[in-house]
């Protein structure tokens, strides 16, 4: 084996780049509707919890993380911003109601064509074992309807009532909290 080979096969887990590259657009499709985790109705709250949002935000895992830990923090997320996305959908600000439900059944559609491949993006054991799972190529291929279902919901998230429900949430906390929040639904 070439010391070039022993590198590239030495790198942990989570900084393999078919990892990275799944993991980056999960959290990129994620990141669309990531900052309602705390969010209620009322501008004092609302805009409170925005800001709390914010900071849970912008944390970022620690670069020489383990695989375990990774995993825990990308379920943890996963699991907040689904919770939040439904409690705001119900709670928010009227007229921004529509756009987190349309963000939670985007996020759901997400997480639900995860979980038919065989993987809860909520669960860190399932976390770890999905990047398993790749690193070892026992995920080489998948079912032919699961792969248009996941093209179908990777184009939901770009699509135009996508693109206006960010632009509506965004402006909302603009007008509402004086808060400039970067959201999207496509890779950057």
């Amino acid at each position: 084996m070439s010391s070039t080979a022993k590198t590239a096969s030495s790198a942990p887990l989570w900084r393999r780049p078919l990892v990275l590259a799944i993991a980056g657009v999960l959290v990129l499709a994620l990141a669309a509707g990531g900052w309602f985790v705390f969010l209620r109705d009322g501008s004092a709250g609302y805009c409170d919890d925005l800001k709390t949002w914010e900071a849970k935000s912008n944390e970022k895992l620690a670069p020489d993380a383990d695989v375990a830990t990774s995993a825990e923090f990308l379920a943890g997320s996963v699991s907040r911003r689904l919770d939040g996305a439904e409690q705001f959908s119900k709670e928010g600000p009227d007229d921004v109601k529509a756009d987190w439900k349309l963000f939670h059944d985007r996020l759901v559609d997400v997480v639900n064509v995860f979980e038919k491949i065989g993987y809860d993006l909520t669960d860190p054991d399932s976390v770890q074992k999905f990047a398993s799972d790749v690193q070892s190529g026992v995920l080489t291929s998948i079912d032919p309807a699961l792969q248009a279902e996941a093209a179908e919901v990777q184009s939901k998230l770009a699509d135009s009532e996508s693109t206006a429900a960010v632009e509506a949430i965004t402006k909302d906390a603009k007008d509402r909290c004086d808060l400039d929040l970067q959201l999207s639904t496509t890779a950057q």
